[in-house]
């Protein structure tokens, strides 16, 4: 039989395996999980039946814009320079739909899983056999993680299978984002679950876990994003948000050198600026699963406007903003890539919170006096 060392002694994985599997089995028949998971269904139409109006009604427009630019036309609207739209923008629909279920799923998955066998005392029977508390918590982690990967993919596939009766075909490019979409909301659904995973070892019964549980996702996924968009807290921390110059009509060359000295002056200050507020929206968000979930799924949906806002291109003159525009490659994935340096801080984030809240679990659980 094999074994993985943990905690001075070998989990064996044979027992491993059977209690992930009956972890798996017990979540995937529980009402609650066929609920939510009909939910996690509904939300992947709805998105997918949205996003796709709008992707229809933005390649009218590209075209429309497209072909006047063939004709020499210059005053083209702020959607053509974005590039061609993508039908990948419904999986941001998705996302935004999907970063507060993540949160009601992964806790429904975990708040009772070990308080509930306390209370009916079938944890102390469980132990009363020969096996290890770490084989019990890690075997109940992975049937769980299981569980939401089941969900995970099979949306996927509902969601790729309405692409094409859409009429969509994804290119390979496409194709990826959709499979790291997936990965992303899996991490996002799992945190919370991890998260419950602890409250449910700490907490005596299943209603203080879910009290717990609701109000760490509140901190975390409420508060904390809202803080940094306090207009008093900004004010204290940079100043007065920049003021655009006065235009009193000018008429002489010296006042239309003046104007435009004054307008470059502004545009770099109100750059620096919203620098500023966006750093502190990025710090508060890395604190926030739900806010770095939706920074990653934004990314992987829209590279080309994630890519504009990092760069800080989103808030200069509308022409400098074109000229970023022109620069980026067509290939979604690639833009992508290309963000990982600055999306780092993200991806760390999406992993070490659930990590940190499982191995907090796991130790608790350990050393738990379980009576």
């Amino acid at each position: 039989m094999g074994q993985v060392h943990a905690g001075g002694h070998s989990m064996r994985t044979g027992i491993l395996r059977i209690i992930t599997g009956k972890e798996l089995r017990d979540q995937i028949r529980s009402k609650k999980f066929r609920t939510l998971f009909a939910i996690l269904l509904i939300i992947a139409v709805a998105g997918l039946i949205d996003g796709a109006t709008s992707y229809q009604e933005g390649l009218e427009r590209y075209n429309e814009m497209q072909a006047a630019a063939s004709e020499g036309e210059e005053d083209l609207s702020y959607s053509y320079y974005e590039g061609k739209p993508s039908f990948l923008g419904a999986f941001n629909i998705i996302g935004y739909l999907l970063s507060t279920v993540a949160a009601v799923l992964g806790i429904a998955m975990g708040f009772d899983l070990i308080t509930a066998e306390k209370e009916s005392k079938s944890l102390k029977i469980l132990l009363s056999h020969p096996v290890y508390r770490d084989e019990v918590i890690t075997g109940k982690a992975l049937g769980g993680a299981a569980a939401i990967a089941l969900a995970m993919g099979i949306m996927l596939i509902v969601s790729l299978a309405l692409m094409l009766v859409f009429g969509i075909v994804p290119n390979f490019e496409e194709t990826v984002r959709i499979l790291l979409f997936g990965i992303i909301s899996f991490l996002g659904v799992f945190t919370f679950f991890a998260i419950a995973l602890f409250m449910s070892t700490v907490a005596r019964n299943s209603g203080n876990a879910l009290i717990g549980s609701l109000a760490i996702f509140i901190v975390l996924g409420i508060f904390l994003p809202s803080l940094a968009g306090n207009g008093a807290l900004t004010n204290a921390l940079f100043g007065e948000r920049p003021e655009p110059p006065q235009t009193s009509g000018p008429s002489t060359f010296a006042d239309v050198e003046e104007h435009n000295r004054l307008w470059d002056e502004y545009q770099e200050k109100n750059r620096i600026y919203q620098m500023k507020v966006q750093g502190l929206h990025d710090t508060t968000d890395l604190l926030s699963p739900t806010r770095n979930y939706m920074e990653m799924v934004g990314a992987v949906a829209d590279p080309r406007d994630t890519a504009a806002m990092v760069s800080g291109a989103f808030y200069l003159d509308w022409e400098d903003t074109k000229e970023f525009y022109a620069t980026l490659p067509d290939n979604g994935l690639e833009i992508f890539v290309g963000l990982l340096g600055s999306l780092a801080k993200n991806i760390v984030a999406m992993l070490v919170v659930p990590a940190a809240f499982f191995g907090l679990a796991w130790v608790r659980f350990a050393r738990e006096d379980i009576r």
